[in-house]
C-alpha cells in the first residue's frame, strides 16, 4: 500500500480510476493540479497497477474525441478508451476535469478484471461519464450519499 499525502501528489502527474452511476470507468488525469480523492490517495500504487492491467486488455472498441499528443509520446487516453474506458484530464493549473477520450462502446466495470473491477469501484459517482464532458471538483468531493450532485 502507497499512503499518500494530497501535498506529495501536487505537481506530479498521476492517474486514478472511478466508477460512475452506469458502472462505466474512466481514467483520471490529474497533470500534477487535478484533486485526488482520498480513496485514491491510500493506495495510488494499486491504481498504477490497474490501469496497466487495463492496457494490457486487448482493444474492444473504438475511440472518440482522443487528442493527439506529441511524437514519441503514448496516448493512454486513446488506449483506455480503446478498452471501454473514459478518460478525463486536468490542467496543469489546476480546474475541473475534462473529458479528453470516450469509447464508441464502454465496458461496464464487472467486465474488468477483479482487481480493477474492484479498484474502480471503490471510488463511484452518482453522475453518468456519457453526460459529462467536464467534471468538477465539487462533483469529486460530495458525499458518498450524494456524490456528484450540485447544488
Amino acid at each position: 500500500m502507497s499512503t499518500r499525502s494530497r501535498a506529495e501528489v501536487q505537481g506530479l502527474e498521476y492517474d486514478w480510476l472511478g466508477c460512475d452511476a452506469s458502472g462505466c470507468v474512466a481514467l483520471f488525469s490529474t497533470a500534477g493540479a487535478g484533486y485526488s480523492p482520498s480513496e485514491f490517495l491510500r493506495d495510488a500504487d494499486a491504481h498504477d497497477r490497474a490501469i496497466q492491467l487495463i492496457l494490457l486488455l486487448p482493444p474492444s472498441t473504438e475511440a472518440e474525441l482522443f487528442p493527439e499528443v506529441s511524437a514519441g509520446l503514448i496516448n493512454t487516453w486513446r488506449l483506455v478508451a480503446e478498452r471501454g474506458l473514459y478518460a478525463y484530464d486536468c490542467d496543469p493549473s489546476g480546474g475541473p476535469y475534462r473529458r479528453v477520450a470516450a469509447p464508441v462502446s464502454p465496458v461496464r466495470v464487472e467486465a474488468l478484471p477483479l482487481p480493477v473491477a474492484a479498484l474502480a469501484s471503490s471510488i463511484r459517482f452518482r453522475f453518468r461519464f456519457d453526460t459529462k464532458a467536464v467534471v468538477t471538483e465539487l462533483m469529486l468531493t460530495a458525499p458518498d450519499s450524494d456524490r456528484g450532485h450540485q447544488a
